[in-house]
């Protein structure tokens, strides 16, 4: 049985309105909206727990509690997304006093996290009749919208800031997507873009869209299926925050629906570049105020007026979490120790998650995190230039045994 969509409701002043009267935002109040299920009907799609892991697309993996309404779309869309591994940490955690320490490596069909919420919005933006799927991305997201709507013969158009990874832009390009690029930073392309929805009433896959968050939301799900347990530490990078918030809806709907006993501690983390939702936790503030980013080498992330900060706040506090900023320095050190360490090679805005942990454990009340886990949203060639340098480029060697065991003496 699959748990039954009945709209769409207000995530503060409760508004509902149907499907088909589809908002990004609440028509009364300009608030998120988020999917909204008929009372009791999660329970009951997961009375007999978890489905197993079948190799399936995660749209068939957990259909049951995605509002899909044409499952033969699912074809139409799929690009093999199944549900991303969990690894259990060999060195990295343990050489830290973390004993139980997973990686939730987020890397879809297009190496990052992205794809669980564009799978979706991309599934629902046919069910609407629209021809063209648009967002404004740091980069992520512009590739996988660009993948994911050109494989449902979509025309995608993506907005980017003016300081993108190359090679996200390439990605974008390759998939089909037409790349606007912006004299501008992201709020400057999320304005232009929105604009664009509203004047040509192309489908919005991106930012507010209350879809996105609930494929997203799917990462928690996968997280309880392959531990066999709730964790009790979850760190979750934070830009826009719409991945704290969907991680946040689904353990609350398994612990609703009985499948976990409690809530893990959801622990949020931002670069120091750009840090406005942390510093509205340290402050006791219930609002995020819009702060000035500082250079960074990361692109992602930096988010200086998070759509999602407010929910952001509700949810760390809610689960008695807390939020940790990180340096350009502390990720690109952990992008090399995991490589290192673990064999994983992740991009910046996926590695500030496991740059966290240092500061966590020193953190009143987190010194032992329990079983935690880490979210790495995104593979390292999104932005393979970040923790290397081409003083590190080898030089030729001459081809006798010689002269290799004395460049590897070095």
């Amino acid at each position: 049985m699959n748990a039954q969509c009945i709209g769409l409701v207000c995530r503060d002043c409760g508004t509902r309105v149907t499907e088909s009267e589809f908002s990004l935002s609440c028509p009364k109040c300009g608030a998120p909206m988020r999917v909204e299920f008929a009372p009791g009907s999660i329970r009951e799609a997961l009375k007999n727990g978890l489905p197993e892991y079948d190799g399936r697309s995660y749209l068939r993996q957990w259909r049951c509690v995605l509002p899909i309404s044409d499952e033969s779309l699912i074809d139409r869309v799929t690009l093999g997304e199944t549900e991303t591994s969990l690894l259990r940490s060999h060195r990295y955690g343990p050489s830290r006093g973390i004993k139980d320490l997973y990686f939730k490596i987020e890397q879809g069909p297009t190496l990052s996290l992205k794809d669980r919420g564009t799978a979706l919005c991309v599934i629902k933006a046919l069910e609407t009749g629209a021809h063209t799927v648009c967002l404004a991305s740091s980069g992520n997201n512009a590739a996988s919208v660009s993948a994911y709507g050109s494989r449902a013969g979509l025309r995608p158009v993506v907005f980017v800031q003016k300081q993108v990874s190359a090679a996200k832009i390439f990605k974008s390009l390759v998939y089909g997507g037409k790349v606007v690029r912006i004299d501008g930073d992201m709020a400057t392309a999320s304005r232009v873009c929105s604009e664009m929805v509203r004047e040509k009433g192309w489908y919005q896959c991106g930012g507010p869209n209350p879809y996105r968050v609930a494929g997203k939301r799917t990462f928690a799900y996968g997280i309880v299926q392959q531990l066999g347990r709730v964790p009790d530490t979850v760190l979750i990078p934070c830009g826009g925050g719409a991945g704290m918030v969907a991680a946040f809806d689904g353990f609350s709907e398994m612990l609703e629906a009985g499948v976990i006993d409690r809530m893990p501690r959801l622990v949020g983390v931002q670069l120091e570049a750009c840090c406005p939702t942390a510093t509205a936790f340290r402050e006791g503030k219930d609002v995020v105020v819009p702060v000035e980013k500082k250079p960074s080498l990361s692109d992602a992330i930096m988010n200086n007026n998070p759509y999602w900060g407010k929910y952001c706040l509700q949810a760390v506090r809610s689960t008695g979490g807390t939020m940790i900023t990180v340096s350009d320095e502390d990720f690109i050190r952990t992008i090399r120790n995991l490589g290192r360490e673990e064999g994983l090679f992740t991009e910046p805005a996926g590695s500030v998650s496991v740059a966290a942990l240092d500061k966590l454990v020193k953190v009143p009340g987190f010194e032992d995190p329990g079983v935690t886990v880490c979210n790495l949203t995104g593979h390292g060639l999104n932005s393979p230039q970040v923790a290397t340098s081409d003083s590190e480029y080898p030089e030729p060697v001459t081809p006798t045994l010689e002269a290799v065991e004395a460049f590897l003496a070095q």
